[in-house]
């Protein structure tokens, strides 16, 4: 004899759903922004110091902004945006190769091009709400009633 399910079990399996859903989101955010991150700083030290630099920061770098994109937009662009990375990636990928190392110029444009848009969003966002309520102002002692 089996039950039919009850609603309450379809909701509960619905809540770990979206539990999950959101779990892999932030994996993925975490994940792209480290690799971004990492990719990034290995190129802003061969712009630094004049180094030659392979086409592996390149890859890791635009493989993070991939992913990163991935779990963080929701609208329509976010599969152009995901395109425009992993054809960049390894347009730079096979020109560095087919040259032995990335140029000055190459170089420059990821490090401070990611500069340039990082500073556009912090300036154009808009401030989170404040989430903790100000202490009201203080009040006057009450005074008992005069009689």
């Amino acid at each position: 004899m089996e039950h039919a399910p009850k609603p309450e079990d379809r909701q509960d399996e619905e809540e770990e759903e979206a539990e999950g859903e959101r779990h892999a989101t932030a994996m993925q955010k975490f994940v792209g922004f480290v690799m971004l991150v990492l990719g990034w700083l290995q190129l802003l030290l061969a712009v630094s110091s004049g180094s030659e630099a392979t086409s592996v920061p390149f890859l890791i770098y635009f493989a993070g902004v991939v992913i990163f994109v991935n779990g963080t937009v929701t609208a329509w662009y976010k599969y152009p945006l995901m395109l425009a990375a992993t054809v960049a990636g390894l347009a730079l990928h096979y020109h560095i190769q087919s040259l032995g190392s990335a140029t000055r110029w190459e170089k420059a444009v990821v490090v401070y091009g990611t500069i340039v848009v990082v500073a556009y969003f912090m300036l154009t966002s808009k401030k989170p709400a404040r989430r903790i309520n100000p202490p009201s102002p203080p009040q006057p002692p009450v005074r008992p009633p005069q009689e």
